[in-house]
């Protein structure tokens, strides 16, 4: 199995947390999640569970589009969790478990 903690929407050119809206940090996220699953010889495909946290539930239409497109046939199980704001300027956080 492997676990992958928590990603910000870090750049991963400059490892530095941009100011972007949404949407740009779902993909954000999600492709450093698919380099660290990929990196520890697994994939997005292998997915058993999600879990997203989000400082609005607004948000959640948008985020499950981009995660669609992401995990376009037999998504993973998920969660999505409101949490009132972060220490950092961010509205998202997802992490996850895979099987290698």
């Amino acid at each position: 199995m492997v676990f992958v903690s928590g990603l910000p929407p870090f750049d991963p050119a400059t490892g530095e947390i941009l100011p972007a809206p949404i949407e740009r940090q779902t993909e954000l996220i999600l492709e450093q999640l698919k380099l660290c699953l990929e990196t520890a010889g697994t994939s997005l495909r292998n997915v058993m569970k999600c879990n997203i946290y989000c400082t609005s539930a607004k948000h959640f239409a948008t985020v499950n589009a981009i995660y669609a497109r992401y995990f376009p046939e037999e998504p993973p199980a998920r969660i999505f969790v409101c949490v009132p704001e972060w220490t950092g300027p961010f509205d998202i956080e997802i992490d996850c478990v895979a099987m290698a």
